[in-house]
């Protein structure tokens, strides 16, 4: 009993001493498209799909692939890298299931996901003024990872047809 009540006291020492610091985090879900890391809020993210049968809609805009049936729900599918600008091809293997404004989800067509990463608040930055080979204006945010940069897509603004 002794031991418990000195835990309570260290923990209530520590509150007092206002040690425990809350940083707030945001989830991502991060993928690749070519050589460049993309995040999307956790909460933006519907589901991921692979191998999906993808019907072509003529006279669409030259960044729409098609369309998807999804359990019912037709679903628009987006060549994410044609609509930001990015000039290589990259290999499609996996359709990013996205929640607008209005709840019709759309699909992101992406190369691979990547991990879901707690970013935490105030170490998230602006874009730099000139990202090499992708449209600025598709990237809310930065963030800087050990080894790379991680690009925070600006989901509504891509949207925007």
């Amino acid at each position: 009993m002794e031991i418990v009540k000195k835990e309570f006291e260290t923990l209530s020492e520590i509150r007092e001493k206002k040690e425990i610091d809350i940083v707030k985090t945001i989830p991502f879900v991060t993928f690749y498209l070519g050589d460049f890391l993309f995040g999307i809020p956790a909460e933006r993210i519907m589901e991921i799909n692979k191998d999906m049968e993808i019907t072509p809609v003529p006279l669409a805009k030259d960044y729409v692939i098609g369309i998807m049936n999804l359990r019912g729900q037709i679903v628009t599918i987006i060549d994410l890298a044609k609509k930001i600008g990015i000039a290589e091809k990259p290999n499609y293997t996996i359709n990013l299931i996205v929640k607008t404004q209005e709840e019709a989800p759309v699909s992101f067509v992406v190369e691979k996901i990547g991990d879901i990463l707690e970013i935490p608040v105030d170490k998230i930055e602006n874009p730099p003024d000139k990202l090499e080979g992708i449209s600025k204006e598709f990237i809310k945010n930065v963030y800087q990872l050990p080894d790379k940069l991680l690009l925070i897509l600006d989901v509504d603004r891509i949207l925007e047809i």
